[in-house]
């Protein structure tokens, strides 16, 4: 009897231990669960933060770091499935839907002691504008504009003026040369934006003023209209040119795109990218350029936020702190004494929220002759240096013609049947 009692005893302790270990059972002080987009950090950075945080409060952590592929896939895992992450990086109109679903955690601003001047410029007003009033929720950590991507040789040199404008998304003159994002919330705008020319054209006095009548307009694209008549009215004038669009398109893609782009004996001329990865496309082929056209464009801003459910806010905020301030180990021979977000941006190849390490990476971007075989910048077509800072720096002028994307609330549903719609048309 005994030794059938100690069978199961063992048989329990072993499913116990078994269910531990899959479950992440244990002290979950000593946890921190990140839930964040795919290839968003670099694993040393986040690794690093253990030996960082047992360094400022003594105590251990251990990261658990894990991917996701869609905002809304994420809001589920939040909203219905009250998953305990501690760290989520949702985009800037997801933040919105969060914040406004009392799904998220304000910043502890004794430990997150972030202010205005440690983001780059404007950065922190765009968000505060919008989708996180005084950011007492969000710290923006990746950002960047969406544009047309184009490849310098495969297209005319007198065709290079058409890029500047969202028609030649639209035109049948590059029929069957064009990649569309299958993106529901990014082609809804630029329809949008495109029926608007005229508007925007007449509030900025032909795209070279971008004052506040124009930001006022471009704004009014981004977000919910006054009455839920126009919304209707926007959805169906968005399906309609959506809809045309479709026979000048050589597909639609998501993420693969940029493949194509970087491919010299691919079909694509152009397509919509978001400006982190024609980044990507950049690093391999220099023949690619990226502009935001005239008509205007978006801010898009990932941020970190602390969801409802999250078990370990004090180390969350910590983490927040590291990604800002903190600085590598000597021991690191690229970056050793460098600021921690600086090594990520290296990492991620795109536009990040600190200030000081867009400044640090723009200085050395400058500094890059060309001459070096290694560099993005080695043989590459007049222009294309300049273009490139542009693009992961903008200056006021291109900020002046971008806004941010809000939620659309109950229309969400209602937008993603109009795409469905437009792509089984």
């Amino acid at each position: 009897m005994k030794k059938s009692i100690s069978k199961i005893l063992v048989a329990v302790l072993v499913c116990a231990a078994l269910c531990c270990a899959f479950a992440g059972c244990g002290n979950r002080e000593q946890i921190l669960k990140i839930y964040n987009w795919g290839e968003y950090m670099d694993p040393e950075v986040y690794e690093g933060f253990e030996d960082w945080y047992y360094e400022q409060t003594g105590k251990t952590i251990k990261v658990k770091y894990k991917e996701f592929d869609t905002n809304e896939s994420m809001y589920t895992e939040i909203s219905v499935n009250k998953a305990d992450y501690d760290l989520v990086c949702p985009s800037d109109y997801m933040v919105e839907r969060m914040r406004n679903a009392g799904l998220l955690k304000p910043l502890n601003k004794e430990i997150f002691t972030a202010d205005k001047e440690l983001y780059y410029d404007g950065l922190w007003d765009m968000v505060n504008d919008s989708v996180d009033p005084g950011l007492t929720y969000s710290m923006p950590y990746v950002w960047g504009t969406f544009g047309i991507m184009y490849d310098s040789e495969k297209v005319e040199e007198e065709d290079v003026a058409d890029f500047d404008s969202w028609e030649a998304m639209f035109s049948e003159k590059y029929k069957k040369k064009i990649l569309m994002k299958n993106s529901v919330r990014d082609a809804y705008s630029i329809a949008r934006i495109y029926d608007n020319t005229a508007v925007l054209s007449q509030k900025s006095n032909g795209f070279t003023d971008y004052n506040a009548d124009y930001k006022q307009a471009l704004d009014s694209i981004f977000k919910l209209p006054d009455s839920d008549e126009q919304m209707r009215a926007n959805i169906a004038a968005a399906y309609d040119r959506l809809v045309k669009q479709k026979s000048v398109l050589l597909r639609y893609e998501v993420d693969d795109g940029k493949d194509d782009m970087i491919n010299p004996d691919s079909e694509p001329k152009l397509g919509f990218f978001w400006s982190c990865d024609a980044g990507y496309a950049m690093e391999e082929s220099n023949t690619l350029f990226y502009v935001v056209p005239k008509e205007g464009a978006n801010v898009w801003v990932d941020c970190f936020v602390i969801p409802k459910y999250a078990r370990n806010e004090e180390a969350a905020n910590y983490f927040l702190q590291y990604l800002c301030t903190a600085t590598v180990d000597d021991s690191d021979e690229d970056f050793g004494g460098a600021l921690v977000a600086e090594k990520n941006m290296d990492w991620l190849g795109t536009s990040i929220a600190v200030k000081e390490a867009m400044l640090s990476v723009k200085e050395q971007l400058e500094a890059d002759d060309g001459s070096d075989e290694d560099s993005m910048f080695f043989e590459a077509p007049e222009g294309f240096k300049e273009m490139y800072l542009e693009m992961v720096f903008p200056p006021d002028e291109v900020l002046a013609r971008c806004a941010i994307m809000r939620d659309f609330g109950k229309f969400n549903f209602e937008l993603d049947g109009m795409w469905i719609d437009v792509k089984t048309a």
